[in-house]
């Protein structure tokens, strides 16, 4: 890969190193971390042009979430280990798993234009953020004629669960909410 690639997907970030036979630590924001495997890629640098090999992988499941220690290929001591500390790691479109019909990546929704269930026009994801109960979408107000109760600076939170998402199509990049949340 020699630029970044719009679906290359960011699935960790290197922490401190594990002993020091090279190993490190790495926080996976993946929601499929079985699908990293010993012999596969991942990708580093801001053009995604560093290719690592992962010469072993550990899965360890947390309460918070799954972490794992890898060995890189090259990587043999703690000073080497240490040098790749805080690199985002990417994995290629090719090696994502492959998605059911109807599922989708969390980052697919950034951008996608929001509606109410009624035709109107409300404005565009500009980010998801995740807490630890759900998903919220921080949706930029575009339409000057609605006035939302607590939209700061033009944003405003929906909440991602089924109480408020009608429908996702993802291909023509449009939500449809029931209803904007009350407590706004």
């Amino acid at each position: 890969m020699s630029h970044k690639h719009v679906d290359a997907k960011l699935i960790g970030i290197v922490g401190k190193p594990h002993g020091i036979k090279g190993e490190v630590n790495v926080m996976l924001l993946t929601d499929y971390p079985d699908s990293i495997v010993e012999g596969s890629a991942l990708y580093t640098g801001d053009d995604c042009s560093e290719k690592m090999i992962i010469e072993k992988i550990v899965l360890i499941r947390k309460k918070r979430g799954e972490t794992a220690v890898i060995k890189f290929e090259g990587i043999n001591d703690r000073n080497g280990a240490d040098g790749i500390r805080g690199s985002e790691l990417y994995r290629s479109p090719e090696q994502s798993p492959v998605l059911d019909s109807g599922e989708f990546w969390i980052e697919d929704l950034e951008g996608c234009a929001v509606w109410l269930d009624d035709g109107t026009v409300l404005g565009k994801v500009e980010k998801v953020e995740e807490i630890p109960s759900n998903e919220n979408l921080i949706i930029r107000l575009e339409n000057k004629d609605l006035e939302i109760n607590g939209a700061s600076k033009g944003l405003f939170c929906v909440p991602f669960i089924d109480d408020y998402i009608k429908s996702i199509d993802i291909i023509e990049k449009k939500i449809i909410l029931k209803k904007i949340p009350e407590y706004i």
